[in-house]
């Protein structure tokens, strides 16, 4: 009887017979193990010198691939089951008295000779892919995992909050289909192009890495394209601004098999998504769909409306939070940013980490937590950690300048001036804001301009460079791909408006609406537009947000 092998020597095996050297396939079935690179060179030789090792070896390099190509002892065999089975025939006929048409019998048998000097003596190994789920992935996602592999599920929608893992398990399963499946490929999809290089494409070379298969795969840092050397599959990256360009996506051979909507969310409804899934299936060829998102806050958005939906039909939907993920994944100041907001706002906690809808209506900021009222002399007189921000217009769109107060142990915004207009040229912005930047920090002291950082629109740097030359902290927010970000930030903090000193901004956060779709589902989008003063507000918040973000990348993409 074989002996078997542990754990970790499987894993050292099947790392090895992806072709990992002895070290690297070492270090990937030991990753505890913190000797040097001569010690593990060591440690790999004598654990293959061990006999049920080496025999567990030697079985995979056979057993990856033999019928991957036809071989002379295959084709023999067949061309002997077809002299017995024309023998046969010709028996049959000779009893009977029937004539013989031996004609289709000789020309297979002539094919045969023709193909006997291309068949291969020895067939090509390809070596099985295997890796052990079980390490990789978190317990919420074994059930879908399982449902892929049996191939009893096609649509595969993953919800969650933060650190959910949710996109990090996708990631893994896009590598391992495409390491199953030899012939196909795969497209991984987001709303926006712009995002995709930050998010799903670094998700994906993380996946690949952390299944030690970075040799097998072309990763290149100036196209959206991923490629497997050994055999030319792809793994395509699109933004899905035009929902009919997909259908104009081509693959060198076979089709796409497996493809993933990351921030399923900021598709505009079921409708686009279909159109999309239509384009992939085209011709009758089968692809699994994986979907991630993150809930929106309203219940009414159309995907947690479609999610009840399936759960009415008794469709599967998948959901996870960061409490499911092994601690160490994620790290102590993860859980204690976590647990501090869950003190100060359940409400927010339940939204961002749990994943869960908890607002009722259309509204952009929860009318529970945005706050209309008088904010005093007194207080701004003790306000130390001011946020500025501006947005830049002409005409039309006006030039908005708001200042806030940010109280980190509350997660309090206090809004408390605004100033905007048409047609202002940068110099006359910045008089402007020297003005609203100057008072008095005592009773009988003179009034003092406050050199505090004004954060703008990247969009516009000939402006800020102006207002630095007028003496203006202006700086840029550095907001690149961080419009949801910031909006969400702020819909979780609370947030205190004064409607008399800041009046435009009042009307804006009460108008603010998620847009609706033509089929009347609402959309996990903000219109762009009257909403000057609030992106001001983000913009002055803006590495506050950053910060908040990055804080919770264990992983490449934002969970």
């Amino acid at each position: 009887m074989a002996q078997k092998l542990t754990q970790n020597q499987e894993l050292y095996c099947q790392a090895r017979a992806r072709g990992l050297s002895q070290r690297r396939a070492y270090r990937s079935a030991y990753p505890k193990c913190n000797s040097t690179d001569a010690a593990v060179d060591a440690k790999a030789c004598n654990l293959e010198k061990q006999a049920k090792v080496s025999a567990r070896l030697h079985e995979l390099n056979e057993a990856g691939a033999r019928d991957a190509k036809l071989t002379r002892g295959r084709l023999l065999r067949r061309l002997d089951s077809l002299a017995d089975t024309a023998w046969a025939r010709v028996a049959e006929d000779a009893e009977t008295g029937r004539r013989i048409d031996p004609a289709a019998s000789h020309a297979l048998v002539a094919a045969s000779r023709e193909l006997l000097p291309y068949a291969e003596d020895d067939a090509t190994v390809r070596p099985l892919f295997v890796a052990d789920f079980g390490l990789l992935i978190s317990p919420d996602f074994c059930k879908p995992h399982r449902m892929i592999a049996r191939r009893e599920i096609t649509d595969v929608w993953l919800g969650g909050g933060r650190g959910s893992m949710k996109s990090s398990y996708a990631s893994l399963e896009v590598v391992n289909y495409i390491e199953q499946n030899p012939e196909q490929h795969a497209l991984v999809l987001m709303k926006y192009k712009t995002a995709i290089r930050d998010a799903a494409y670094a998700q994906v070379v993380w996946a690949i890495k952390m299944l030690g298969l970075e040799d097998e795969y072309e990763m290149p840092d100036s196209t959206l394209r991923i490629k497997k050397r050994s055999t030319g599959q792809l793994i395509i990256f699109r933004g899905c601004d035009n929902a009919q360009k997909i259908k104009s996506i081509k693959v060198p051979f076979g089709h796409i098999g497996v493809a993933w909507y990351e921030e399923a969310d900021m598709f505009k409804g079921m409708a686009e998504i279909r159109k999309v899934n239509q384009s992939l299936t085209r011709g009758g060829n089968d692809c699994i769909r994986l979907y991630t998102y993150n809930p929106p806050r309203s219940v009414h958005s159309w995907i947690n409306v479609e999610m009840q939906r399936r759960r009415d039909a008794g469709e599967p939907v998948f959901t996870s939070n960061y409490l499911n993920a092994p601690r160490e994944w994620l790290g102590d100041q993860f859980h204690a940013d976590a647990e501090e907001l869950k003190r100060i706002d359940l409400k927010a906690y339940l939204h961002e980490y749990m994943g869960e809808a908890v607002g009722m209506g259309l509204e952009v900021f929860d009318p529970e937590k945005v706050v209309f009222r008088e904010i005093t002399d007194e207080e701004i007189a003790a306000f130390d950690n001011l946020k500025a921000g501006q947005d830049f217009g002409w005409y039309p769109d006006p030039w908005a300048f708001t200042l806030s107060e940010w109280r980190q142990n509350t997660r309090t915004l206090l809004t408390f001036r605004e100033d905007g207009a048409n047609k202002l040229h940068p110099g006359e912005q910045a008089k402007r804001i020297r003005a609203l930047l100057t008072w008095r920090d005592t009773p009988d002291g003179d009034p003092v301009y406050h050199h505090i950082p004004v954060r703008s629109d990247d969009a516009a740097p000939e402006a800020i460079a102006a207002q630095r030359d007028a003496g203006i902290n202006a700086r840029e927010a550095g907001k690149g791909n961080m419009r949801d970000a910031s909006y969400r930030f702020v819909q979780s903090s609370t947030w205190v408006i004064d409607p008399v000193r800041c009046p435009k901004l009042a009307a804006e956060v009460r108008a603010m609406q998620y847009a609706v779709n033509k089929d009347g589902e609402v959309l996990n989008e903000i219109p762009d537009g009257n909403d000057h003063w609030v992106d001001a507000v983000r913009y002055s918040l803006m590495p506050i947000v950053r910060r908040a973000r990055g804080a919770y990348r264990a992983t490449p993409a934002e969970e």
